[in-house]
């Protein structure tokens, strides 16, 4: 006969009367206790954070919350408009777009800074290494994630704010250093200014922490859902998407926006 399988998790259990996160009691030792961020972090390391983590991973699932009406937003606010019987879809069909170009490319950048680390505990130089890795980037004709930004040329205020924080609760050590480094040679050799951008800030702060790279861009799904529920409830009351549709249409572009998506 056949043995079952344990099948089993060490995030959570339950018997008739109780919830245990990580092996705390969820409505006696969490719920009014502990934060949202607390919970994230001890659900994805197994430990409760340190006092002093708890503002900056506050920090970073606030900071990529919402953008205005970046392409996520548009995609959701327009399935929710096709679909309004299904938030769920709405907000899925937004973080599909979390990927290595906008809003999740903390998960390439946290890759870089990962391999920076070991290369350099491995005896390499570390400057010679963040230069291999530009000369890379470059001969591939390639974005290096984390520096640069279409809109804040000048600096991403959400970057320079996280690197405070993370400045204040002591955890500014050699990712954080690593990646400055990244970004100061990368404008070296290509000769223009590439500010730091925040998912730069957040792979290297995330490591810091603990969080392996592997990770990262789940982050900013956690971060992105509230904003895009917010977008959701926007567009109830103040829809977008029939204008823009009548948009696309004047352009040659789609079908007039109808009060009946669903005769299309």
């Amino acid at each position: 006969m056949t043995e079952t399988p344990d099948l089993r998790t060490e995030l959570s259990s339950y018997d008739l009367h109780h919830i245990w996160v990580r092996g705390l009691d969820l409505t006696g030792e969490i719920m009014g206790h502990r934060t949202f961020a607390e919970v994230v972090y001890l659900l994805i390391t197994g430990e409760l954070p340190a006092a002093q983590d708890r503002a900056l991973l506050d920090a970073i699932l606030v900071a990529l919350m919402d953008h205005g009406l970046t392409a996520s937003a548009v995609v959701t606010r327009a399935t929710y408009w096709a679909a309004p019987e299904a938030i769920q879809a709405a907000v899925a069909a937004g973080l599909l777009g979390a990927g290595s170009r906008v809003l999740g490319s903390m998960e390439e950048c946290g890759q870089i800074l990962a391999d920076i680390d070991a290369r350099t505990a491995a005896g390499e130089e570390r400057s010679q290494v963040i230069d291999a890795i530009i000369d890379d980037y470059r001969s591939r004709r390639q974005h290096l994630p984390g520096i640069g930004h279409a809109i804040h040329t000048e600096g991403d205020p959400r970057a320079a704010r996280l690197l405070e924080i993370a400045a204040a609760c002591g955890r500014t050590g050699q990712h954080v250093a690593a990646m400055l480094e990244l970004q100061e040679h990368a404008e070296a050799r290509i000769g223009r200014r590439l500010p730091l951008n925040v998912t730069g800030a957040i792979a290297a702060v995330l490591l810091e922490l603990g969080i392996p790279w592997q990770l990262h861009r789940g982050f900013a799904l956690i971060s992105r859902t509230a904003g895009l529920v917010a977008h959701v409830g926007e567009e109830r009351w103040a829809p977008i998407t029939p204008t823009l549709r009548s948009e696309l249409f004047r352009a040659g572009l789609g079908s007039p926006a109808k009060e009946k998506p669903e005769a299309e």
